[in-house]
């Protein structure tokens, strides 16, 4: 596998390994959920670039911690299915590239009318997940890895890219106003709790700098 370093909310860093000659990502325990937008879109950019997958995945997958089986688990995400190979034992998850698309909304399912329309002109489709063929005639769904037949919708694409570079830019920029309301607040809640020591302060006022270190401080928590 290939490592990958990228952001991390709400700071730091993960590791995501990347296995290009089988098209998917291992992802830890809960590193999905740490991903930044702007970790997501260079994971995206990462799988634009690769060469689609030349073979379909083995039957068994082992956990690259303890060995151990991984379990075919489908999840959900707002009305879209995707599908995971995950540890028993919790040290994380197995995802095809095609999955994590699906899972952050770069790629749609087909809707029952667009698969008419493509039985019409196309038997035969290579799975985008595991690489299987699938016979349009009969399945509406990869009959090996149950993945979804999948399309990359320009449109879709572009609203995602959209949406997760205004979340990155919210992320990183800090606004004035609120910067302002918080340190407000710290310094009520500093007042409320007697967090300050009267006497270090000379009596004189507030300290706007270490107030600032504390509104920013929160900020970043959130």
């Amino acid at each position: 596998m290939q490592p990958q370093r990228l952001p991390r909310k709400p700071l730091g860093e993960v590791t995501i390994d990347l296995c290009l000659p089988c098209q998917a990502l291992w992802f830890d325990t809960l590193e999905s959920a740490q991903l930044t937008p702007g970790a997501t879109l260079s994971l995206f950019d990462t799988i634009r670039k690769s060469t689609p997958a030349g073979r379909a995945l083995p039957s068994r997958l082992p956990c690259p911690r303890c060995t151990e089986p991984l379990a075919v688990t489908h999840d959900l995400q707002h009305t879209t299915r995707f599908t995971y190979y995950r540890c028993p034992y919790g040290h994380g998850r197995f995802t095809p590239f095609v999955h994590f698309l699906l899972e952050k909304n770069f790629i749609r399912p087909l809707s029952p009318a667009e698969l008419a329309r493509l039985r019409q002109t196309i038997r035969i489709v290579q799975c985008s997940s595991c690489g299987a063929p699938v016979n349009l005639e009969k399945d509406a769904a990869c009959p090996y890895c149950r993945a979804p037949i999948a399309i990359l919708d320009p449109e879709a694409v572009e609203a995602t890219v959209h949406e997760l570079e205004a979340a990155e830019a919210r992320r990183t920029t800090i606004d004035a106003d609120v910067l302002v309301d918080g340190m407000l607040d710290a310094h009520r809640r500093a007042e409320q709790w007697q967090t300050y020591d009267r006497e270090s302060l000379g009596g004189v006022g507030v300290d706007l700098v270490r107030l600032g270190i504390v509104a920013v401080a929160a900020l970043l928590a959130r």
